[in-house]
């Protein structure tokens, strides 16, 4: 074999190299680019991991809301799992008298249904005023309250009309509905990663792995809870400020895109 053809293989394996280096592990981390966690991290166990493989969700792992009856609501026909990629889809939807129809999954009926812990979810939303996205943590048992919402956009007015520039964190407690609101600025129309850790008393709020804030309260909750996830629209056209009505501005689509969820498990 001549030198000369020696050489011309190495190149090509050599760009073929190169080029796997610049694809192959893009792949591996899509579609947004930071792949699902895999490990413990420092004293939070992780018990649950999923960067939503094949066409649907893991039942018992995740329920489907259901109960649009004409007049709003969420569908299981909203809930879409394709490329590694769980959408909540919001649209006006003609099976349902063309009302305003969402889409929202659960874990509170899952194995992990817990009392503390760590969350993180890998999401983004489309903007679109009067569609609101949420991901919380809610009772295992049903009961409101309490609640813990990590990410909040209610698509209203004091999130700049739903363009996804802002969210809101907030703790809810006692018959009375007493509420603790924090506020986190970034465009979440791009992927991030919102996280919550839940301990004794405590709220730690993480954007991308860092924190952007902290509530201190005997308003946390001590019960068994579960992850959410979900996109509505407002109801009460009159209050625009938090959860508005859609308007002649909203796109036809609005949807949230999850790319993965992990939760861990709190270790005193």
């Amino acid at each position: 074999v001549s030198t000369q053809s020696t050489g011309v293989k190495m190149k090509t394996v050599l760009l073929l190299s190169l080029f796997c280096i610049l694809t192959c592990a893009d792949l591996s981390l899509s579609p947004s680019g930071v792949a699902a966690p895999t490990e413990n991290v420092g004293s939070w166990n992780l018990i649950y991991s999923t960067d939503f493989p094949g066409t649907d969700l893991a039942w018992p792992d995740w329920f489907k809301y259901g109960g649009n009856n004409g007049n709003g609501g969420w569908d299981p026909s909203h809930v879409v799992v394709s490329g590694g990629v769980l959408t909540l889809k919001t649209n006006q939807d003609s099976n349902f008298k063309n009302s305003w129809t969402w889409g929202g999954v659960s874990m509170i009926q899952s194995k992990y249904c817990q009392t503390y812990g760590k969350y993180e979810v890998r999401f983004k939303m489309d903007p679109g005023y009067g569609v609101a996205g949420v991901i919380l943590l809610w009772a295992c048992n049903n009961q409101w309250p309490p609640e813990i919402d990590f990410y909040e956009d209610g698509g209203g007015t004091m999130f700049n009309d739903g363009n996804r520039s802002k969210g809101s964190a907030t703790l809810h407690w006692s018959s009375q509905n007493l509420q603790n609101t924090t506020w986190v600025n970034a465009d979440f129309t791009q992927w991030h990663t919102i996280g919550v850790e839940w301990t004794p008393g405590n709220l730690v709020y993480t954007l991308d792995g860092n924190v952007w804030s902290t509530v201190q309260s005997n308003g946390v909750p001590s019960l068994p809870m579960g992850l959410g996830l979900q996109t509505q629209t407002g109801t009460n056209c009159a209050q625009n400020w938090w959860n508005a009505c859609p308007d002649s501005s909203t796109p036809a689509q609005v949807n949230m895109y999850i790319d993965w969820v992990a939760v861990y498990s709190y270790s005193p």
